[in-house]
């Protein structure tokens, strides 16, 4: 019978075992689900950005379509403006001063007549065609006016979708980093809890009585549910922790995002300068040219760049497009740069008369890319 208790003590402890062993690669599950439902949510938002430029494109086309028909009226009633001041002096008759005169001196009442007819229908006529390509002209406007509502309205849509892959682009980063956290912390501690609940095991199967192989299971046991109460800590956390990221986003003024790499926490400050205008040579928040823009934005972070693009990416480490994370540099040739913001954009000041935005990979393609050291 104590032999049979004793197996029954020792298969417990190997079951402990086996769950403490097993405990490390079930943890933190909740986190990557977040960064799951964050990368649809990013593909989702890339999709709507493509149908928007779609969309702009084909409004931008339409725009261009009533400028030219408004153009074109607008010459015809010149031009029929002028044809009336033509047939008026062509009307005018052996240097008669005007159509009046062209009347007054019909040879007899029935020639006077019809001279009067004759120029009420050409006057008429000329008047009603003006008229009619005046309304011609008001309604191609009008129809512009409603395309060019249309395309502001979808241009600020496709720039509401930017803001919002940004965001995203940085709760993923901030995700990625806690995942990488807590995968450290709980290899850790199941490492721990393994080596107690096998130094435990092993109690109990030299155990000399039940009492001690009793104890020496409370111990194998008490090392796996550190294990799992750590990993209930942990889901609590990050529940807490992805409330802070959400609102963080909502705030890139005046916050940072947490680093994905070295200096992937540029990533928010870079997007606090959305909206500034473009200034050659600028490297302020008066206003930014391309790589003052990069300069000034990991100053801050304590690294001291080059001033010229061409120099910035002479100072980067190469990596390819695979390779890249937020924080990352991207280049047009040495006239471009940009800073990689995560899910397939990047933040830049464009060019004179634009201003500090974001921009996708798929409208702008760089043809290289680099990692400040």
């Amino acid at each position: 019978m104590r032999n049979s208790k004793l197996l029954k003590i020792t298969l417990t402890a190997a079951a402990a075992l086996t769950f403490a062993s097993f405990a490390e690669s079930s943890v933190k599950a909740d986190t990557q689900a977040d960064i799951d439902a964050i990368t649809q949510k990013i593909k989702d938002t890339e999709k709507s950005i493509k149908e928007g430029q779609e969309k702009l494109s084909k409004l931008e086309d339409l725009q261009y379509q009533k400028s030219m028909e408004i153009d074109g009226l607008k010459k015809n009633i010149k031009a029929r403006k002028a044809q009336l001041a033509r047939q008026a002096r062509a009307a005018q008759v052996n240097n008669a001063g005007s159509m009046i005169d062209f009347v007054s001196k019909s040879k007899n009442l029935s020639e006077a007549i019809s001279r009067t007819f004759t120029v009420a229908t050409l006057v008429h006529a000329n008047n009603q065609a003006v008229a009619q390509q005046k309304a011609d002209q008001e309604k191609v406007a009008a129809d512009k006016a409603v395309v060019d509502k249309a395309a502001a309205d979808q241009t600020q849509a496709n720039k509401n979708f930017n803001n919002d892959l940004a965001k995203l682009a940085v709760q993923k980063t901030q995700l990625e980093v806690k995942k990488a956290n807590e995968d450290e912390a709980a290899r850790k501690a199941a490492q721990e809890a393994e080596k107690k609940a096998r130094e435990a095991a092993e109690k109990v199967a030299d155990a000399k009585n039940e009492r001690d192989a009793q104890n020496a299971l409370k111990d194998a046991n008490n090392a796996v549910a550190s294990v799992t109460k750590s990993d209930n800590n942990n889901n609590n956390n990050n529940s807490n922790n992805n409330v802070a990221a959400q609102a963080s986003t909502q705030q890139t003024s005046n916050t940072i995002a947490a680093p994905a790499a070295k200096y992937g926490s540029v990533v928010g400050y870079a997007l606090s300068f959305q909206g500034v205008p473009y200034v050659w040579g600028g490297e302020s928040p008066a206003g930014f040219d391309c790589s003052g823009l990069v300069k000034y934005v990991f100053a801050a972070f304590g690294k001291q760049l080059p001033r010229t693009a061409g120099a910035q990416k002479a100072v980067c480490t190469p990596i390819s497009e695979s390779q890249l994370q937020p924080g990352d540099l991207v280049f047009w040739g040495v006239s471009h740069v940009g800073i990689y913001i995560g899910g397939g954009n990047f933040v830049h000041a464009p060019t004179t008369g634009d201003h500090v935005k974001v921009t996708s990979m798929n409208y702008y393609h760089p043809d290289s890319y680099g990692r400040v050291n």
